[in-house]
């Protein structure tokens, strides 16, 4: 026979080292109940000492929670993990769930099978809520996994999804208010390079984009609308079919930053002088400054912010804490060199 393993310390081992209760040890790494500063203090030190290990799957069978949620992404969104939005918006998740007891796994969900296999691990419930990216027109997941009977916050108002509890920006507004910007600064031609147009973001945007030609009087012009996607590769290309069609224009509000980086490539290329020939609008003011050769104007969305909403719902969401059912974040129009 081999040496006999070491005991594993138990829960009582740490309470008579601290001296308190069990149950006092159980609240402090739970997290679930607040303690003294002081007894916080001393049970952490004797956890140190000890090694002591908290058995996660029994606490589960006995409280029915994980204390785990899950920030999905689904199909056909996966290019947004490489974005600077993305990455805002996991560190407002992250910094909001930092003093509760909860912690954030990241899935992607690219296929059908990947899908089928998340429905399974959240009805299996070891996950106790769901942050999902809001899914794309016409796709059915969000109720999917709404109908699991766990708890599912999106970010991104979801289509057809009635009473959905969600985080947003007012995309709407900031890229009407860039229209209006534009044109009482001389602008009479302005185009848009759309996003993904089954994308919620991308439908507001270019909604706004709608409201503000019909706040200041200007027609709109099919010439002057390309679709195009959130990279700078379609957003190039966008541009590039825009200067074909030998339209005037004189602006263009973009559905991303990064989109903005490829209109900016675009018409460089075009040797069209921006702002004197072409202002330029992104969205977002989430990119690195270096990726721009000109300072960009963009509409700024709160990044951060969405993320911290975004978990404040979930946590509220699954204690039943008293919360509201959406929250819409203001956006704000940064003025720089593109304009």
């Amino acid at each position: 026979m081999g040496p006999s393993q070491p005991e594993r310390p138990t829960l009582d081992a740490v309470a008579a080292r601290a001296g308190v209760s069990a149950s006092t040890v159980s609240r402090v790494v739970r997290g679930s109940t607040p303690v003294s500063p002081e007894v916080e203090k001393n049970v952490r030190e004797a956890i140190a000492a000890l090694g002591y290990v908290p058995n996660l799957a029994a606490r589960q069978l006995v409280t029915s929670r994980s204390d785990t949620v899950g920030l999905v992404v689904a199909e056909d969104q996966t290019q947004m993990l490489g974005q600077p939005f993305f990455a805002g918006m996991v560190e407002g998740v992250s910094a909001e769930l930092a003093d509760t007891p909860y912690r954030f796994v990241i899935v992607v969900a690219r296929s059908a099978t990947d899908r089928t296999w998340l429905e399974d691990y959240v009805r299996g419930r070891h996950v106790d809520g769901v942050m999902l990216l809001a899914p794309q027109r016409g796709d059915s997941f969000g109720r999917i996994l709404q109908d699991t009977g766990v708890p599912v916050v999106f970010l991104g108002k979801p289509f057809a999804t009635p009473g959905a509890c969600y985080v947003d920006a007012d995309n709407v507004g900031g890229a009407r208010r860039a229209v209006e910007y534009l044109y009482a600064n001389g602008r009479r031609r302005i185009a848009t390079v759309t996003g993904i147009p089954t994308k919620r973001s991308s439908h507001d945007r270019y909604a706004g984009y709608q409201r503000g030609l019909a706040a200041v009087g200007l027609p709109e012009d099919p010439a002057l609308v390309v679709s195009s996607d959130y990279t700078e590769e379609g957003a190039r290309a966008g541009t590039a079919e825009l200067i074909s069609r030998d339209v005037p224009f004189d602006a263009i509000l973009t559905a991303s930053d990064v989109n903005a980086v490829g209109v900016l490539e675009a018409l460089r290329t075009a040797k069209k002088r921006v702002p004197r020939e072409v202002a330029v609008i992104g969205f977002g003011d989430d990119l690195d400054s270096g990726r721009a050769w000109l300072p960009l104007t963009t509409v700024s969305q709160p990044t951060v912010q969405m993320g911290r909403e975004l978990a404040r719902l979930m946590v509220a969401a699954i204690t039943g804490g008293k919360t509201r059912r959406k929250v819409i974040l203001p956006t704000e129009l940064v003025v720089r060199s593109t304009t």
